[in-house]
C-alpha cells in the first residue's frame, strides 16, 4: 500500500462544516473498520469520484496495435521527469475537484525502479500521487492484476512497476483488501484479475475497484464471467455504503444486473439540459497499413471501423447527483497519412504519431449522495454551527427546539450551503404559532431576493416551497404550494427538492408529495443560507415566529420514498462498537463474513455493545435490539427481540448499549435494529465479528 501521511482531510462548504451532528434521517456508518478506533468520525458525505482506465501499459508501438495505448511512455516535454500520462490524470483530478480515483492498468509499485541507467524512476501512480499532494492529502493502494493473456504483469521499458487496479483518496487510506476474480480452467490467462477494495479514515463510504475479462459469448465464457461479477457483488455486499467503478468489459447490462438491483449506475439519466444517458466510456479504431501507392507511402495507415462503446461503470448504493462521461479525454486521433505523415505502420520501431487522447477508455464521474451538507438539530444552543442573531430561544418541546420572535431571531452561516443551480434537498421540523404572519423556515440569501425559500404563506394558510426566476427586486417566484392548510401549533414535517435535470420543484408535507411546480430557470444564490427569514427587495423579510429543529440540507434531490423514509422510517443503528478492546486498531470489530476469519479483540467476558439511534421525530423515545451469537459453539445468549436484547432508552437520538456475558476465547458475531414500540422496526445493522481474549 502506498500512503502519504498528513493531516486527515475534512471538507467544508462555504464556511459550514460538512455533515455537522449525525441525527436522524443520516446514513451514517454502521461499520467500525480498521481505522476509526472510536466509531466518531463516520460521515455520510457527498463525493466526488472518477472512475477511468487509464490503459497504462496496455499495446504495442502504434495505432494499429491492438489496445494502443496513448502516452505510455511520454514525458512532459518541459519536464523529462513527469510522465505525460500521470501529469493528464491529476490535471483532471484536480479540475474536476475529485474526492477518490478509481484507476484501472496503472503502473504501479516499485519494480525496474533500480535498474541501471534510471536511478529515480518512479511508478504512473507515484507520479500522480507526487502532483496531486500540493492539492490535499491524498493516499493510494493498488492491487497487481495481469497485463495480457501471458499472465505478465511487470510494466515495460522505462515503466516502474506491475499492471493494477488502485484506488486514490483524497484523505487517509486505513484498510484494504485484495480478491481474485476467478478464472476458467481453459482460460489462457493464468493469474487472476482483482478486486480491490478500501476504507478511508472519517468516511462511511467505501470504495472497490476491479477489471473483469470478458472472454467470450459461448455458454461457458458468459458463465466465466457472471462468476467474476458474483465476486465483485459479493465483495460490496460486506458493505453498507460502497462506491464501485471499473472496467467491465460488457456492453450488455444484464451480465451486471446482481450489481443493478443493489446499487445506482451512474449514467442512467441526464442530469442537466443537453446531457445524455449512457455515454461512451471507450472509443476503439482499426486502423491497417496502406499498400505502396502513387499517393501515399507504404506503411501509411488506413483507418478501417470505428467502434464506441459504454463498457466502464461507477455504481454507488447511496445513487447520484451527476454523472458524466469524458469522451474527449479517449484518443480519437486521424493518424492517416494527410494527417500524421510521420506515422508509418512498424512492428520494430515507434514512429512519430501523435494520439488526441490519454487512454483508449474516457474517465467517468460521478456526484454520489451522501448525508446532509449541513445537519442542525437545534435542540439546544449547541447544536448548530450558525451564528444566532435577535429573538432566538430555546425549548425541551419536541425533544428540544429553537424558539424565534417572528422579528428578528435568525440562524445563519458565514457562506451558502446550497447550489441554487443544481439539486438539492431541504428538510426541517416545524412548528408555526398561532397568529403568525407569513414566517420562513429556511431560506439561503441572493442579491435582491433568496435562492429558495421554504415558508408559512399566511393569507391562505398554506405551506410553500419557491425558487425565485432571477435575483432581481421584484417577486417572481416558482412555487409548490400546498394543496390542504398548514395547521398552528402542530409540529410538522416539511420537505423541498428541486431535481435540474428537469426543473421540477415538489413540496413535502409529513412526508407525502403536497404541490409542485416547474423552475426552467438557474441562478446561483451565494449568500448566507438562514434559518428564520428571508430576503425580498434587498432586506430580511418574513422573520418565523414559532418553532424549528431538525434542519437539513442535501445535494441531491430526494425520491419520494426516501422522503417518506427520513420523515417517518426507523433507520438501522450506526456507529456500532464492542469495547473494551484490546486490537491494535482499537475497534473490536470486523464488519463482514464470518467466513473471512477476520475478527477484532475484546479483553471482557461482558463487553459492552453500543450502538447509536435516532428517531425521525425528535420528541420520540428509541431503542435497540441487540442479536448476539456464538460462532464457537452455535449457542444465541441473546436473541433479536427477546429477553435480554433491548437497550436502555433514549429520547430523539443517542447511544445505546448492552452489556453480555460471554466465553473466554469464543469468536462472537452481533448486529442491532431501532425500535421505537409502535413503527416497525428498521433493518439491522451490518454484522459485527469479535473475539473474546483468551483467560490468561
Amino acid at each position: 500500500m502506498i500512503k502519504l501521511r498528513s493531516k486527515p482531510w475534512r471538507r467544508v462548504i462555504g464556511a459550514v462544516t460538512a455533515a455537522v451532528l449525525l441525527g436522524a434521517g443520516q446514513a451514517a456508518a454502521l461499520e467500525t473498520t480498521p481505522g476509526d478506533p472510536t466509531n466518531s468520525a463516520y460521515t455520510s458525505e457527498p463525493l466526488r469520484v472518477m472512475t477511468w482506465n487509464v490503459c497504462g501499459e496496455a499495446g504495442g508501438l502504434g495505432p494499429w496495435s491492438t489496445g494502443y495505448c496513448p502516452d505510455r511512455n511520454t514525458r512532459l516535454p518541459d519536464d523529462s521527469a513527469t510522465l505525460k500520462k500521470a501529469y493528464d490524470v491529476a490535471h483532471l483530478v484536480n479540475q474536476e475537484n475529485a474526492d477518490a480515483v478509481l484507476l484501472q492498468e496503472v503502473c504501479a509499485g516499485t519494480l525496474n525502479s533500480t535498474r541501471p541507467g534510471l536511478p529515480d524512476n518512479p511508478s504512473q501512480l507515484d507520479q500522480i500521487l507526487r502532483l496531486l499532494t500540493p492539492t490535499g492529502a491524498w493516499t493510494a493502494v493498488s492491487a497487481v492484476t495481469p497485463r495480457s493473456s501471458d499472465g505478465k504483469s511487470s510494466c515495460r521499458n522505462t515503466l516502474s512497476g506491475d499492471v493494477s487496479v488502485a484506488i486514490l483518496v483524497k484523505g487517509d487510506v486505513e484498510w484494504s483488501r485484495e480478491t481474485p476474480l476467478p478464472v476458467p480452467a481453459e482460460a489462457q490467462q493464468p493469474v487472476p484479475g482483482k478486486v480491490l477494495c478500501a476504507g478511508v479514515a472519517g468516511w462511511e463510504t467505501h470504495l472497490c475497484t476491479t477489471h473483469l475479462t470478458n472472454y467470450g459469448d459461448l455458454p461457458a465464457d458468459v458463465a466465466a464471467y457472471r462468476a467474476q461479477v458474483d465476486t465483485v457483488a459479493g465483495q460490496v455486499d460486506d458493505f453498507r455504503s460502497v462506491i464501485l467503478g471499473g472496467d467491465f468489459n460488457t456492453r450488455q447490462k444484464d451480465r451486471l444486473q446482481p450489481l443493478y438491483r443493489t446499487m445506482a449506475e451512474c449514467d442512467q439519466q441526464s442530469y442537466h439540459a443537453g446531457d445524455v444517458p449512457d455515454e461512451t466510456t471507450k472509443v476503439t479504431h482499426s486502423w491497417t497499413a496502406a499498400p505502396a501507392s502513387s499517393t501515399v507511402p507504404e506503411g501509411s495507415l488506413v483507418q478501417g471501423a470505428t467502434q464506441t462503446s459504454k463498457i466502464d461503470y461507477l455504481f454507488a448504493t447511496a445513487g447520484f447527483g451527476a454523472c458524466d462521461s469524458r469522451p474527449d479525454l479517449a484518443d480519437n486521433a486521424d493518424y492517416s497519412y494527410a494527417a500524421q505523415p510521420g506515422c508509418l505502420y512498424s512492428e520494430t520501431t515507434r514512429t512519430s504519431c501523435v494520439p488526441s487522447g490519454t487512454s483508449d477508455h474516457a474517465p467517468l464521474l460521478g456526484s454520489v449522495n451522501g448525508g446532509p451538507l449541513l445537519h442542525w438539530p437545534l435542540r439546544d444552543a449547541s447544536s448548530h454551527s450558525g451564528t444566532v442573531k435577535g429573538g432566538v430561544g430555546w425549548s425541551p418541546d419536541h425533544g428540544g427546539t429553537a424558539v424565534l420572535d417572528g422579528s428578528t431571531g435568525e440562524i445563519v452561516t458565514s457562506g451558502p450551503v446550497v447550489d441554487t443551480t443544481r439539486s438539492f434537498t431541504v428538510s426541517a421540523w416545524a412548528k408555526v404559532d398561532a397568529g403568525a404572519g407569513t414566517s420562513v423556515v429556511l431560506a439561503q440569501d441572493g442579491s435582491y431576493i433568496s435562492g429558495m425559500m421554504l415558508w408559512f404563506n399566511k393569507p391562505d394558510s398554506t405551506w410553500r416551497f419557491g425558487l425565485p426566476a432571477s435575483d432581481i427586486p421584484t417577486w417572481n417566484v416558482h412555487q409548490a404550494i400546498s394543496a390542504t392548510a398548514a395547521v398552528p401549533g402542530r409540529w410538522t414535517h416539511l420537505t423541498g427538492t428541486f431535481d435540474a435535470s428537469n426543473g421540477a420543484v415538489t413540496l413535502y408535507v409529513d412526508g407525502v408529495p403536497a404541490g409542485s411546480a416547474n423552475h426552467p430557470d438557474r441562478w446561483s444564490a451565494e449568500g448566507p443560507f438562514t434559518v428564520g427569514r428571508d430576503k425580498v427587495s434587498g432586506r430580511p423579510n418574513g422573520f418565523w415566529k414559532g418553532s424549528v429543529q431538525a434542519v437539513e440540507v442535501y445535494g441531491y434531490p430526494m425520491t419520494a420514498a426516501q422522503v417518506a423514509s427520513a420523515a417517518g422510517s426507523l433507520t438501522a443503528p450506526t456507529r456500532t462498537a464492542t469495547t473494551p478492546a484490546t486490537d491494535k486498531n482499537g475497534s473490536g470489530c470486523h464488519v463482514g463474513s464470518y467466513s473471512a476469519g477476520d475478527f477484532g479483540t475484546v479483553s471482557s467476558t461482558t463487553p459492552d455493545l453500543t450502538a447509536h439511534v435516532s428517531h425521525p421525530d425528535p420528541s420520540r423515545e428509541v431503542w435497540a435490539e441487540f442479536s448476539i451469537w456464538d460462532n464457537t459453539d452455535s449457542t444465541q445468549p441473546i436473541r433479536l427481540g427477546g429477553p435480554g436484547s433491548a437497550s436502555g432508552k433514549v429520547t430523539g437520538d443517542g447511544t445505546v448499549s448492552v452489556r453480555p456475558t460471554l466465553t473466554a476465547g469464543h469468536k462472537y458475531g452481533w448486529y442491532a435494529r431501532t425500535v421505537d414500540g409502535s413503527s416497525s422496526p428498521s433493518p439491522t445493522g451490518a454484522v459485527c465479528h469479535f473475539t473474546v481474549a483468551p483467560a490468561p
